[in-house]
């Protein structure tokens, strides 16, 4: 929690995972909550990877025209360190 990192604009490994939506690809957010591992048994046989709430600075979604911030859920898989 409070780390800046990265949104990869493809996962680190294959997933079916669809849950990183493109608007934040390639943009840099701040981690604000951290849920480890998710067991999700009724879709997966393996846990999903860490999962982390970010905030993004709208400005940095819409190219400064936002003063606003977005929050999105992302796992470990799509974010590199900034």
């Amino acid at each position: 929690v409070g780390d800046r990192v990265l949104v990869r604009t493809s996962p680190r490994f294959p997933t079916n995972n669809p849950r990183t939506p493109s608007y934040a690809k390639g943009k840099t957010g701040k981690v604000i909550a951290a849920y480890g591992r998710i067991q999700n048994p009724l879709d997966h046989h393996t846990a999903y990877e860490p999962l982390y709430t970010l905030a993004f600075e709208g400005s940095e979604i819409f190219d400064g025209r936002a003063s606003h911030q977005v929050i999105a859920e992302l796992h470990e898989e799509w974010l590199d360190p900034a």
